[in-house]
């Protein structure tokens, strides 16, 4: 039995002499990696860590992240995930939400975290010797991790995940992406996002090999793709659109090309599938494990603007004010219902009570179901703008924005106003440091929106601000039109 399954207790029988791991040329199997896991764990014994204590993890991508989380839990630790691009101060702010007395630093990491606020350890560690006599006993209720919501205002949240929400999520996304023998999955997104860290179990899960590009960068992405030639990638729009602005086509091998992360055009997944890229765009969020709903390649040029189908036995439902389930094309609330919806936010009743009632999670998505079950996401909940006694979707602007031959990108929200409380803004990237007014963009909008929906203020701007994984900061934008 390899350690995948005494982590996960998984039926499946894969050889110990199977990889595990790919990185840098060099190649690890299921027996190694988990002679690696067992020598931490003889470290880890000797800090005297709580069971179930929280403990943070600063890391990049790489072999000895797995190693030690899979680690952690093999001594009932709980991984609290530190987005390594976060200030210090950011990252004390996430280790009191968490309530962390230490914090594991990759070696490469130490200068970004210098607080003695908490205690530091380095890892990997040396010259450590294995450890037999250890009893495999996880809990799949119990909590696996935390991880913190990406692009969220206010308070930060930490997402509580158990065993069984990783398994769940997995084994559910196995419908769309069929693993088979020898299977190779590509670390191309931040294990510090749910969506980089499902990548982890869905490859020791079912058997595959995790490979590990040099770096996150364009360009270490295309060599892995060309080089090592995984069959299934996960991807972020800005992603999947530069390696297209680069010429790169998918290696012949890679069968599933999964695309999340936030708004995703249809004119991207277009261009992508014209240029051989079998890809299908997802619908999920930390709070649910990662994607449920996918929209496949052979479904996309007949529903362009969906995000899919839930994969069973998820569920979507639309609700309305006042929680009754609402008929297909109605448009209300979208919750999810699922065994991979996740316990809460960590030490956040209010929020928990908020988002989370008898296994549903309430997205704050506004959208609806056509009669085939078909998602259509029109807007979040909280970025509908409010102005003039009038709700205005972002999203519906944005579209008609970019049919402008001379706008390459846009991002359509909010700034408050004296006179009409919230007016619509529009940040804008154009073509070739062209110029575009904001009388010339009324003109263009005169007869495609009523007036209330055109922007009353607009930026020219190089770039949207973004996270790695591709969403618009409109806290940095508005900062922007202050200046």
């Amino acid at each position: 039995m390899n350690f995948a399954q005494k982590l996960f207790n998984v039926l499946n029988d894969f050889p110990s002499n199977e990889s595990a791991i790919y990185s840098g040329s060099q190649s690890t199997t299921y027996s190694e990696l988990e002679k690696k896991i067992l020598s931490t764990i003889s470290y880890l014994d000797t800090l005297e860590i709580s069971k179930n204590e929280y403990v943070g993890v600063l890391s990049n991508n790489s072999p000895e992240f797995v190693v030690l989380i899979f680690s952690l839990w093999l001594i009932d630790a709980i991984p609290v995930l530190i987005n390594n691009r976060l200030l210090e101060s950011e990252i004390s702010e996430l280790l009191s939400v968490s309530g962390c007395k230490r914090i594991f630093i990759s070696n490469e990491l130490t200068s970004k975290y210098s607080s003695s606020v908490v205690d530091k350890i380095i890892f990997p560690f040396d010259n450590l010797s294995i450890k037999n006599d250890i009893y495999f006993n996880i809990n799949l209720d119990n909590i696996a991790l935390v991880i913190f919501t990406s692009g969220s205002t206010g308070k930060p949240k930490g997402v509580e995940i158990t065993f069984t929400n990783l398994v769940q999520s997995a084994l559910i996304g196995n419908q769309y992406f069929a693993h088979q023998e020898n299977d190779r999955w590509l670390a191309s997104l931040p294990f510090y996002h749910i969506g980089g860290f499902s990548i982890i179990i869905r490859t020791f899960l079912l058997g595959a090999t995790l490979i590990f590009p040099e770096s996150l960068d364009i360009k270490h992405l295309a060599n892995a793709i060309n080089n090592i030639h995984p069959t299934h990638v996960s991807l972020v729009s800005t992603q999947l659109k530069r390696l297209i602005e680069s010429g790169i086509s998918p290696n012949k091998e890679l069968r599933r090309v999964l695309l999340g992360g936030g708004f995703i055009e249809s004119s991207l997944i277009e261009s992508a599938i014209q240029n051989g890229w079998n890809v299908a765009k997802s619908f999920g969020a930390t709070e649910t494990c990662s994607f449920v709903s996918v929209l496949t390649p052979d479904q996309f040029f007949n529903r362009r603007e969906s995000a899919g189908k839930a994969l069973p036995p998820n569920e979507i439902l639309i609700l309305d004010e006042n929680k009754n389930i609402l008929p297909s094309g109605k448009t209300g609330e979208i919750v999810i219902k699922g065994n991979s919806v996740t316990k809460g936010y960590l030490n956040n009743p209010e929020e928990t009570e908020k988002k989370f009632s008898m296994g549903l999670y309430f997205t704050g998505d506004y959208g609806f179901l056509d009669d085939n079950g078909f998602l259509y996401v029109q807007a979040r909940r909280n970025d509908l703008i409010s102005t003039g006694g009038e709700n205005v979707n972002p999203v519906e602007v944005e579209t008609e924005l970019l049919k402008h031959p001379l706008i390459n990108e846009v991002c359509v929200f909010s700034l408050m106003e004296q006179e009409w409380g919230q007016i619509i803004a529009a940040a804008l990237v154009v073509n070739n440091n062209n110029n575009i007014t904001l009388e010339e963009i009324k003109s263009f909008l005169k007869n495609k929106l009523a007036s209330f929906k055109h922007p009353k203020k607009i930026l020219i701007v190089e770039s949207l601000p973004k996270t790695e994984l591709g969403k618009v900061q409109k806290e940095k934008l508005r900062e922007m039109f202050k200046n």
